[in-house]
């Protein structure tokens, strides 16, 4: 995604790119049992288009997702490879 967002930076038109990194969205192919912070399809959207709009260059739906990915950067390659 980086390499697109350079290419999108370097060329003529403005192209803005942004990463979504969804977590579970409430719908038919996030169902099943263990599933947590399921996120409903409408507060998604939002969330989504918003990020969108402000031209964010990553952006986590919801944001508790990226507070488990900041602390997923937090733990040493060995023990996450062993995970």
């Amino acid at each position: 995604m980086e390499g697109l967002r350079q290419k999108a930076t370097k060329s003529p038109y403005s192209i803005y790119t942004t990463d979504i990194r969804p977590g579970f969205v409430d719908t038919a192919m996030a169902k099943g049992e263990g599933l947590f912070w399921i996120t409903p399809v409408d507060k998604a959207v939002k969330q989504i288009t918003k990020a969108i709009s402000h031209k964010k260059k990553i952006a986590f739906v919801s944001k508790r997702w990226e507070y488990v990915a900041w602390l997923f950067r937090l733990i040493p390659s060995a023990l996450y490879c062993r995970m």
